[in-house]
């Protein structure tokens, strides 16, 4: 009896590393086209400029504002990686106000905004005074522009109306190539296993930075105020199973399984480096921060998943 309860013991052992292939860096274009038709769509964000040709100073990219046709598949996004733009300025090229703002059809003519033109989007509290001063315009340089459609006073402005702001973008600066930013330098990345996809629970920072909101009822999760295109890196090693756009409010987001009951979801991401089924390590940068989806202002929107179960991340997040 004794010894067919020792047999009955079961042997818990933990999973051999087996090397796998290494994961394709993904671009920007290859991480849109990997994005399912359906999901393609534009939002309040901004995207880094397109990078320049090989041994070319140049951006590829007409610098002042032009008329274009819209052609069937065109969105968006689509139509600002292909003339070099921000995707907040490209939501200056069809109406400053509506449910459609952001919609396209084919055949439909729409103005490009230059590129050092910026898309602002009014938040609670604005008002067209304030945005002049802010970037350091006149009211009447914003009432000259005709895209605005200010027609007579009083020049009042509502949440999410676009204002486009003529030639106050800071300096363009060329997108960084991602083998430049996004790279495994944790303890497995120096191992025979680079691609092991277990984390070990042991979290880290995604960035660093103000909580503008904490976890409670109905929201539980991290709001970390930061600048738009702040590098944010994944809080411990695992497999991405989630990279682009989320059509429920968390924008451009990456979701990562880490092999171990815990997810992690980062979301309102203006740029993403990493794809789906890639393993990355923790540390690694995975994006940079945006405005875009469900959002008042730029920040990053972190979630910890238990067992598919949210939680607080701050219980689980170093001191």
């Amino acid at each position: 009896g004794a010894a067919s309860a020792q047999r009955a013991t079961p042997v818990i052992t933990t999973p051999t590393p087996q090397p796998t292939a290494t994961p394709v860096v993904l671009t920007a274009r290859e991480v849109w086209a990997m994005t399912p038709a359906a999901e393609r769509r534009g939002g309040f964000t901004f995207f880094p400029l397109a990078a320049k040709g090989a041994g070319s100073n140049v951006l590829h990219a007409d610098v002042e504002r032009f008329a274009y046709i819209v052609q069937p598949g065109d969105t968006l996004w689509s139509l600002a990686l292909d003339f070099g733009r921000d995707l907040d300025t490209m939501s200056c090229s069809t109406t400053p106000t509506g449910a459609d703002a952001e919609t396209l059809a084919p055949g439909q003519t729409i103005t490009v905004p230059a590129l050092e033109d910026l898309c602002y989007t009014v938040t609670p509290g604005d008002t067209l005074a304030g945005i002049a001063a802010r970037f350091g315009l006149s009211v009447r340089m914003i009432v000259d522009e005709p895209w605005n459609g200010f027609t007579r006073p009083p020049y009042t402005v509502v949440p999410r109306q676009r204002v486009l702001l003529p030639g106050v973008r800071p300096a363009t600066r060329v997108r960084p190539a991602h083998h430049a930013v996004s790279f495994a330098t944790d303890t497995w990345a120096a191992t025979a296993f680079p691609d092991w996809p277990y984390g070990d629970g042991q979290f880290i920072w995604p960035l660093i930075g103000p909580i503008s909101q904490s976890a409670h009822p109905g929201h539980w999760a991290l709001d970390i105020a930061a600048p738009v295109g702040t590098q944010v890196k994944a809080a411990d090693r695992g497999t991405v199973v989630q990279a682009g756009w989320s059509q429920v409010g968390y924008g451009f987001r990456v979701v990562i399984d880490h092999g171990n009951d815990y997810l992690t979801l980062y979301a309102h991401l203006s740029d993403i480096y990493v794809g789906k089924g890639q393993v990355v390590g923790k540390g690694q940068v995975i994006g940079v921060t945006g405005a875009n989806g469900n959002v008042t202002g730029p920040h990053l929107h972190f979630e910890i998943r238990d067992f598919g179960m949210l939680t607080d991340p701050m219980t689980l997040l170093p001191g």
